[in-house]
């Protein structure tokens, strides 16, 4: 296995994101891999996998964090596993359109215990504009779930029908499988439960590794934004009696004021509390989630607070039915579900420990995908 990257390989098309134009150099590539087919019959299949291959690995790395696609440069792509993501096996299928009923995966696929496929792709090549535009996927888990092996019939060339409507993973939700999702998650037995399968706090953080690692907010309070929460892409906001100046421009600060002005009077935030955001968009998930932080010493014992605020970002609204919790060491704290036809914009929670508890956010979208990050904790000293 070998990563091929060729510079300036592709382009996109600027109305789809989803879209690639691959490179003269890609789609003679593509053209080299279909020669190599001794029977002529599969020729056209293997050129228009290959065509796919390019343009899934261009959209793949174009947009992921530290992401590479794997696979063999110097061998046609076969019809089963067609390349690597990490530890991700992926089928992609070179397929006209969604308008088919039905879609073709080939039967090791889905049924090999050493080599099955944890996600399938629909891939639209356009042989004659050169171009491929990622289209949907499916997970195996999914498709054992509602297809068990008794239900499922063999074709004759090997391969199992499904229908297309099970390929409803947006391509935006595939890539934040592909950054984020442990793939032992997709590992399910046949007879599970779809619903058991989906991710849970306990088991899977989908953007950090728990082993340790701490949100330190407490150095929020000292201007420090602190390793992890710099790693996980958080960013630190000014403090609140500077926001006014800079309201003049439209931001994530401008943002989290209008929501704490929305606020019900039992929420205060203090002038001296610190807080940070973090931009979801590069998973393809239109939000914000926001922390504020502050120390508590009206009891005998120091505390601090925390406010969680997980609101739309680029003019977006949140889909109803997403979730935000917030939980410490034995059980859910705050649990907040954005109900169908809210006027809300926003949901919210706010907890508060002593300095040596922590707490885990946890948002879970309508899908079932749960993202998590490390607990948040306080540490003002560390």
């Amino acid at each position: 296995m070998s990563n091929a990257q060729e510079p300036q390989d592709f382009e996109f098309d600027p109305l789809q994101s989803t879209t690639v134009t691959l490179s003269p150099a890609a789609v003679d590539w593509a053209v080299r891999m279909g020669q190599l087919e001794t029977t002529v019959a599969y020729q056209w299949p293997s050129f228009l996998r290959a065509m796919a291959l390019r343009g899934f690995q261009a959209w793949v790395e174009a947009g992921a964090l530290d992401v590479a696609v794997y696979y063999d440069t110097e061998q046609t792509p076969p019809a089963g596993i067609t390349c690597r993501v990490g530890d991700f096996r992926l089928c992609l299928i070179a397929q006209g359109n969604l308008s088919d009923e039905v879609v073709r995966i080939p039967r090791g696929t889905l049924d090999d215990p050493d080599n099955f496929a944890h996600l399938y792709v629909l891939v639209d090549v356009q042989e004659e504009e050169d171009r491929v535009t990622i289209l949907s996927g499916l997970r195996r888990d999914l498709v054992l779930a509602d297809h068990p092996t008794a239900e499922r019939s063999l074709n004759a060339d090997d391969t199992y029908t499904v229908p297309v409507q099970l390929f409803n993973t947006p391509p935006e939700q595939l890539r934040l499988y592909l950054n984020c999702l442990n793939p032992a998650r997709l590992t399910a037995r046949v007879n599970a439960d779809a619903e058991s399968l989906l991710p849970t706090v306990a088991s899977t953080a989908l953007l950090s590794n728990v082993g340790g690692e701490l949100i330190n907010v407490g150095r929020w309070l000292r201007d420090q934004i602190g390793e992890v929460a710099d790693r996980l892409a958080w960013t630190l906001l000014p403090p609140l009696a500077q926001r006014e100046a800079a309201m003049a421009f439209r931001s994530p600060v401008e943002e989290i004021e209008e929501i704490l002005m929305e606020m019900p009077p039992t929420v205060t935030v203090p002038p001296h509390a610190r807080g940070a955001y973090t931009d979801c968009q590069s998973w393809g998930l239109p939000f914000r989630l926001y922390a504020l932080t502050w120390t508590v010493f009206e009891t005998d014992v120091p505390e601090w607070s925390l406010l969680l605020c997980l609101g739309p970002s680029g003019g977006n609204q949140l889909p109803p039915g997403i979730q935000l919790k917030i939980r410490d060491r034995t059980s859910v704290l705050v649990e907040q579900t954005l109900a169908p036809n809210s006027e809300s914009t926003y949901l919210y929670g706010q907890v508060v420990g002593t300095w040596d508890e922590q707490f885990v956010a946890t948002i879970e979208l309508p899908n079932g995908t749960v993202l998590n990050w490390p607990p948040f904790g306080f540490q003002p000293d560390a």
